[in-house]
């Protein structure tokens, strides 16, 4: 299709060829293309004279996947790990007998991430869905070094009491070419220095060292004696400031922090050494939390690796006996005395035996690959992880009311609560201060100097330095500065949103405290239901057993049908994984019920403490130690502010009343005596976990290290 633009345009290049200089038509043709035409121009229209390879820059991709070039090696647990055990590789490797503590003791030594279970199978672990969100041993370190603004560490929150050094020298050059008298040129230089520093009662001082240099500027410079220009100009001087009303005083300062004129209407609260240091007890409290879950998912997994080896070895005495079953009923069925259907049936429940074995050994591999994960083991070093730990078969019995006061004494989450609340009440009470005009009380001294030299042999104006030395020349002031912005809409704001979040905090405060009662009444079910199920399961297996036993008897003295002996035997494999199901699932109750009373690292021995510090943090704390031991007490100020912390938790005085046996241990009962001393199963295959009481001393007992 042709347009109007097209056809003057052919008509324009028809004309143009029939012009003696070809090159200027080309010339105006390419204008007059480019300024009409709306068409991009493409790759055939562009010629260039060293275009010999063509194109080889060119992308056609904005944002295609690529690999950052980064030097991180690979963990070595993950690089020398052997192949995964599974059901197409049942390698006979090397058992290694683990107890609980020594599992903990792994994770803990090995652990950079702490690990925790993952629910949702592949690819749903928090260290791949959400990496900044994992917790590690970093965080509250990274906590007490920080600088961001409202995640201010301690250090930080204290330079801003450091005394700052500022100098600068600058050099110049007027001239002046207006004509007439303001005619001329003329150097200069300009030397400043100064000290300033900051006090924790908000006031601020500063030490000033000036110098101006100016050569002989007419008409400009201020006149000597005998008509010289003074060439040198300086003063030495303090300036002090102190803030009366907002922004004043100790407390001010230490909760949020120096009150800074020039940020104008940014006036957070949050900013001082005291938030700095409740932000550091609320990083230490996410820290312990974090490594408290692991360590429940550490002792469920060590629970689920035992389930695993008895489920295991169930099943493989139910495949043995199905394997008898079979093969009685085929001898019967060749030689005429058995029927068909009984070999039948005895096979069907064979291979349903074996489908069993097979299960249960993926989840045995599971199970331990798991509690390599959680412990930092590398997922298949040649061993494979036997617990040797009993479970606990003694019955506990939680008192509701200590169990209680326990939770709400150590339970970590109400001590970050608590924490966020004390700090939002401090805030509070700073951003209240601010609801005032800003008043400060200004004052200044200075000491200056003037002459045609920096030095010289006599005095007066001929020696600058002379004349500061002498005094001849000084000023001073003392004055108020007043300002207010008018309705106090910001501070007022700031203050209803700061009431808003600490009603907020002390709600959840309180609803946490529920919730933790809450928990601890769910633990207390759950270990007295599970303990009451394997009772129960316990007694079906011993009652399986004689069925079994009766039934086989039946059934090799000629008895017609296979059918009873098969059900029981299925019978007895079901009752002997269900009693060990519940046996695992009551210390994994008590393991709950220690997390829920706030006492679970407690009863592992595990405890948070600071590392070493560095010999020069030790000298330089040892210095500050000596300044405040030998400083004099300036009894208008308030120096010694009240203490906001405890090393003791809230409420541990009425743990006093308890006996020393019940706050540090369970007491200790036996089994039932008509659930009496489980009998030891039948080693079946592979290598499996003997079986025992424990008594009052497992887990359930005094749970002892």
């Amino acid at each position: 299709m042709k347009t109007p633009t097209s056809s003057l345009l052919r008509g324009l290049r028809q004309a143009l060829q029939r012009v003696a200089r070809p090159a200027i038509a080309s010339s105006v043709l390419t204008l007059s293309m480019a300024g009409c035409i709306t068409d991009k121009a493409t790759v055939c229209d562009l010629k260039y004279c060293d275009d010999i390879e063509g194109i080889s820059d060119y992308r056609d991709q904005v944002a295609a996947i690529e690999y950052p070039c980064i030097d991180t090696p690979t963990p070595q647990v993950v690089a020398s790990s052997l192949e995964p055990r599974n059901l197409n590789r049942r390698n006979e490797d090397k058992p290694r007998e683990m107890t609980l503590q020594e599992a903990l003791r792994t994770a803990l030594s090995q652990n950079e991430i702490i690990e925790t279970s993952a629910l949702g199978g592949v690819g749903a672990k928090t260290v791949l869905t959400n990496p900044t969100a994992a917790s590690s041993v970093y965080d509250p370190a990274i906590q007490s070094s920080g600088v961001l603004f409202g995640r201010r560490s301690v250090e930080t929150a204290l330079s801003d009491f450091d005394t700052t050094f500022t100098t600068s020298i600058t050099g110049g050059r007027v001239d002046m070419n207006a004509g007439g008298s303001f005619a001329g040129e003329g150097n200069f230089v300009n030397f400043r220095s100064a000290l300033s520093k900051q006090f924790a009662t908000g006031a601020s001082l500063s030490l000033n060292n000036d110098w101006n240099y100016t050569n002989d500027l007419p008409d400009f410079a201020p006149k000597g004696g005998a008509g010289r220009p003074i060439n040198y100009f300086g003063e030495i001087g303090a300036q002090f400031r102190q803030p009366l009303l907002s922004g004043s005083g100790v407390e001010y300062t230490r909760i949020a922090g120096p009150a800074n004129p020039n940020f104008g209407a940014i006036t957070g609260v949050s900013q001082g050494v005291v938030i700095a240091r409740i932000n550091e007890d609320i990083s230490i409290a996410d820290f312990e939390v974090a490594v408290r879950n692991a360590m429940r998912d550490i002792e469920s997994a060590y629970w689920d690796l035992y389930l695993a080896y008895r489920t295991y070895d169930t099943a493989v005495v139910a495949h043995q006996s199905a394997m008898g079953s079979w093969k009685i009923a085929f001898d019967l069925s060749d030689v005429g005395n058995g029927t068909k259907m009984d070999e039948l049936q005895a096979r069907e429940q064979l291979y349903e035996t074996k489908a069993a074995v097979e299960t249960s050994l993926s989840n045995l591999y599971k199970a331990e690959a798991e509690l390599r994960r959680l412990t930092g083991m590398s997922m298949n070093d040649g061993t494979v992880i036997v617990p040797v730990d009993e479970p606990a078969l003694a019955e506990f019995q939680p008192d509701w009311q200590t169990s209680l006061r326990q939770a709400l004494t150590y339970r970590v989450e109400l001590r970050r609560q608590k924490w966020n609340v004390k700090s939002l009440q401090l805030q509070l009470q700073a951003a209240r201060t601010l609801v005032r005009p800003r008043l400060d009380f200004v004052a200044g001294y200075d000491l200056q100097g003037a002459g045609d030299r920096l030095f010289s042999q006599g005095g007066g104006l001929n020696s600058a330095f002379g004349a500061l030395k002498h005094g001849d020349i000084d000023s001073w002031n003392v004055g108020m500065e007043l300002s207010m912005p008018l309705g106090f809409r910001f501070a007022r704001s700031q203050v209803r949103n700061l009431e808003l979040q600490l009603a907020k905090a002390t709600a959840i405060l309180a609803s946490q405290e529920k919730n933790i009662a809450h928990d601890v009444a769910t633990a207390i079910q759950d270990v007295t239901s599970a303990y009451a199920s394997a009772q129960s399961n316990y007694k079906r297996f011993q009652a399986s057993i004689r069925r079994v036993d009766l039934e086989k008897q039946r059934y090799e003295a000629g008895g017609s049908n296979l059918d009873p002996l098969l059900r029981a035997q299925s019978s007895r494999s079901s009752a002997e994984a269900a009693y060990y199901r519940d046996v695992a699932s009551y210390n994994q109750a008590l393991v709950s019920l220690n997390l829920a009373t706030g006492q679970l690292l407690q009863l592992n021995g595990i405890s948070l403490a600071e590392g070493p510090w560095c010999p020069e943090a030790q000298c330089d704390a040892l210095l500050r130690a000596q300044a405040r031991t030998h400083g004099k007490d300036a009894p208008e100020l308030c120096t010694m502010p009240p203490n906001f912390t405890s090393h003791y938790p809230a409420g541990s005085a009425d743990l006093n009343v308890i006996p020393e046996a019940e706050r540090h241990s369970f007491p200790e009962t036996g089994m039932p005596t008509d659930i009496g001393e489980p009998e030891p199963l039948p080693q079946a295959g592979g290598a499996s976990c003997s079986r025992g009481a424990r008594g009052g001393t497992g887990r359930a007992g005094e749970v002892r290290l």
